[in-house]
């Protein structure tokens, strides 16, 4: 038989285990590769490891299978919604704020106006989750998948029925967090103390429609909207004191009061590691097991949220969730050693403390201890989380410590007093009193912090992430004193050293996947340029805030000269969003339109003169020569077309060293006649494969080798036409399609191509979209 000690080894081990077997099915390997790893369990079995260490690897291996099996089953599950995909529907379920679930079946909602939670009858159209495939932009298909949904519901008609026990609990916690509090403060709360943040993201913080969630996440605060170990840590330390009087029998208070919590808010990745870790910690105290140490539990915790949801395992929140309890465990005791810091419960020269109502007195050294315990705290959390952090938004925050150490000083009351608002439901404006006064300044601390310099940063490479965590390791190492402090700083400047070798100078293009609409990003080793920016019209989704500017951040882009080809809404819109976030040297365009003409082309400009970017027109026969590359605008010329703004499109040929390009906007086939560019090694499609563009004559004059079109998927306007693709057959060219290819890179240098999706069509021409 096992020792005892082995059940606090096997949680470590078996969550290892389990990641393995979970990642070995999400890359589609065969179910012996994780047998394979069980099979190991027999020669540990025979090893001369300690007994326990034995049995514990033993379990864990047997783990690996198991936890394969589970992903795999997770992923083939029978589908009955598939059957009503695009096609009107009738559920009757709960909403719980985002998700609407009914029988079986589980939906993403969008509802307008907004639905409080509870009970309904819903009828709407099924659709798939669409998102934007580009590099660092957020994958909403993912994540509503690692989330129990497949689909999304656009509700039309919405009957509200008798809520369930559960629904009405919801609604009563909801009511007590929101009552009393003004709009601003109410959304707040909703996010920080039920863990929904899309009201206050919905909330513009200024009149240039900067959104909440990028005050929150240039001010380092981001995680502050999210549920996590935080909430869960303030509310069970504040009911461990306060049910003190009932001794060992508060432990199974609080675990109850803890489930119960995590029903009402939901199973969100990071608050469901939280409550299973506090669980496990109380379950332990209450059968006389004394304190669970912290690594097993967050073993034990990793391992029972992967079996309930295997996509977890590539869930930014998850991730960031772990890895940030992960840095505290392992820095802050070693930091606290190395400053001489003892808590001062355990040895404070004998100091006997004086109570009020069990209070101790505050003294310096407990004061000095708490303090240092919070910066290390911090400190630790990010320094494991950094690179993830940086890689998904694409800047470090300078400030970060600062803003948190105040956040940290408001979360304490705010969440115990929402916690206690929640309770009492519609009598919770008896709290709410001081929360309005604490939420409002939280954010305005945010905004505060969130006008300090950020270090702006692009995705992380595989290189990039060994690198970095070899330094943090080093510098854990020269914590437990197993370096000197000059062997963590040679490997530190080594790291530095590997990661600032000079990369060969990028040249390349990156057509964006910005749906029905258009932008590509020509990358030289002088500088960047955007052309055009996508768009949504009579949508409220800002593509350029949440789409257009994370691919440009992950990307690496810090400066860049702009074209807007021409005044159409889904080329411009998303530019507003990249003038204000980025260093434009400059606003090319071509045709300028009145004032008062075009409200979408007027707030372009208007955005461009107040950031002090010089607004360049550009015409026929202008040439910009750029390093090795070469820029040659062919349209547009005078006279300008007053009635249709496309055939005013900035039309150029790129030319880098024995590769040319071609970038026509939206110009018709009568605009493209004009032109005659030579030999094309890339035509990029104009109006999305129109079939008013790509003529016959164009094609005869540039027999282009490849071509891209830029469509969203499952358009209404027919693009790409099958007039366009017949066309082009003749002329067999490599075809990519961002509605199937997601975002598509040409590297200009070996004349390579690569694409987001691994489509196995990629490169055909495919089948034109069928116009309702």
């Amino acid at each position: 038989m096992p020792k005892a000690s082995s059940l606090l080894n096997f949680p470590i081990f078996g969550a290892l285990s389990v990641v393995l077997g979970v990642l070995l099915e999400r890359l589609e390997l065969p179910f012996w590769a994780a047998f394979a790893v069980a099979i190991l369990a027999l020669p540990v079995l025979l090893s001369k490891l300690p007994q326990a260490v034995r049995y514990a690897l033993m379990v864990a291996l047997l783990l690996c299978p198991l936890a394969w099996w589970r992903s795999h089953a997770t992923r083939v599950i029978p589908d009955d919604l598939e059957p009503f995909l695009g096609k009107t529907i009738t559920l009757t379920g709960e909403y719980d704020g985002r998700f609407f679930g009914s029988g079986g079946s589980r939906v993403f909602l969008r509802a307008k106006p907004a639905l409080e939670m509870g009970m309904y009858r819903i009828t709407g159209k099924l659709e798939r989750a669409k998102w934007y495939r580009n590099p660092g932009v957020f994958d909403l298909g993912a994540w509503m998948l690692a989330r129990g949904a497949r689909y999304i519901l656009k509700a039309k008609e919405v009957v509200a029925l008798p809520s369930g026990v559960l629904g009405a609990t919801r609604a009563w916690v909801r009511t007590g967090v929101r009552t009393g509090l003004q709009p601003r403060e109410a959304a707040l709360m909703t996010g920080v103390a039920l863990g929904d943040p899309d009201e206050l993201n919905g909330i513009p913080v200024s009149e240039d429609g900067t959104a909440w969630r990028d005050v929150f996440a240039q001010s380092g605060l981001a995680h502050i909207m999210a549920l996590s170990g935080q909430q869960v840590t303030i509310i069970v330390l504040a009911l461990t004191f306060a049910l003190r009087g009932l001794m060992i029998w508060r432990y199974p208070v609080l675990i109850v009061v803890l489930l119960a919590y995590l029903a009402v808010v939901g199973t969100a990745p990071s608050v469901t590691r939280a409550v299973l870790m506090g669980v496990a910690v109380l379950l332990a105290g209450w059968l006389g097991r004394g304190q669970l140490e912290v690594l097993p539990a967050i073993g034990l915790s990793a391992i029972l949220t992967l079996f309930f949801q295997p996509a977890w395992v590539a869930d930014l929140g998850w991730l960031l969730s772990y890895l940030a309890v992960l840095g505290m465990v392992f820095f802050v005791p070693p930091i606290m050693d190395v400053l001489r810091l003892k808590s001062p419960d355990e040895n404070d020269l004998n100091q006997r403390f004086r109570t009020v109502w069990g209070l101790k007195y505050l003294t310096f050294s407990r004061l000095r201890y708490w303090m240092v315990g919070i910066v290390a705290a911090t400190l630790s959390a990010q320094a494991l989380t950094m690179p993830l952090t940086a890689s998904s938004f694409g800047q470090i925050p300078l400030i970060s410590l600062v803003s948190n150490l105040f956040a940290e000083l408001l979360m304490l009351p705010l969440v115990v007093l929402s916690f206690v608002a929640g309770v009492l439901g519609p009598l919770g404006f008896i709290v709410n009193f001081g929360v309005q006064h604490l939420a409002w300044l939280l954010l305005e601390g945010a905004k505060f912090f969130s006008s300090a310099p950020v270090l702006e940063w692009g995705s992380i490479s595989a290189l990039g992430m060994i690198v970095f965590y070899s330094c943090i390791a080093a510098v854990y190492a020269t914590l437990l004193g197993w370096l000197r402090p000059y062997q963590m700083l040679i490997v530190i400047l080594a790291g530095i050293l590997v990661t600032a070798l000079p990369n060969r100078s990028r040249a390349e293009v990156v057509y964006l996947d910005v749906g029905q609409g258009d932008s590509s990003l020509i990358r030289l080793p002088v500088g960047d340029i955007l052309v055009d920016g996508g768009g949504t019209p009579q949508s409220d989704f800002d593509i350029g805030e949440r789409v257009v500017v994370p691919a440009l951040r992950s990307l690496g882009v810090k400066s860049l000269t702009v074209i807007a080809t021409h005044g159409d809404a889904d080329h411009v819109e998303g530019l507003n969003a990249v003038l204000r976030h980025f260093r434009v040297s400059s606003l090319i365009i071509g045709h300028d339109k009145p004032t008062g003409e075009d409200a979408v082309w007027d707030e372009l400009i208007a955005t461009a003169k107040s950031r002090n970017i010089p607004i360049r027109a550009v015409g026929r026969g202008m040439r910009w020569t750029l390093g090795a590359a070469m820029i040659e605008f062919l349209h547009p010329t005078p006279p300008y077309n007053l009635e249709d703004d496309n055939y005013n499109s900035v039309s150029f040929s790129l030319e880098y060293k024995n590769r040319r390009l071609l970038f026509l906007g939206d110009a018709p086939i009568e605009v493209e006649d004009t032109m005659n560019p030579g030999q094309l090694t890339v035509l990029k499609l104009a109006h999305h494969g129109s079939r008013f563009s790509t003529g016959e004559t164009l094609l005869r004059r540039t027999t282009p080798q490849a071509v891209v079109i830029s469509s969203g998927a499952d358009n209404t306007y027919g693009h790409p036409s099958q007039a366009v693709l017949e066309r082009l057959k003749p002329y067999q060219p490599l075809a990519f399609r961002t509605d199937r290819d997601g975002a598509i890179t040409f590297l200009l240098e070996t004349g390579t191509w690569r694409t987001m999706m691994n489509n196995p069509q990629a490169g055909q021409l495919g089948q034109a979209t069928e116009r309702p």
